[in-house]
């Protein structure tokens, strides 16, 4: 499987653990919708900073 991890970029510059075992990534406006392979899903309101297929990641930032 090919699941991605979902990190978020704190105050501070730093990536936090948001979301493991990701398998949908959805951007709606302003909102980006993930959800992973247990069927637990997050909402954040921001933009994707980078995704790395071949490090399985997923980097998001919070708007404002």
């Amino acid at each position: 499987m090919c699941e991605a991890k979902a990190y978020i970029v704190n105050d501070k510059g730093e990536e936090e653990l948001l979301l493991e075992a990701v398998s949908s990534v959805k951007k709606e406006g302003n909102k980006i919708f993930l959800k992973n392979i247990f069927a637990e899903e997050k909402e954040i309101e921001g933009e994707i900073k980078e995704i790395s297929l071949t490090k399985n990641k997923i980097i998001l930032k919070r708007k404002g």
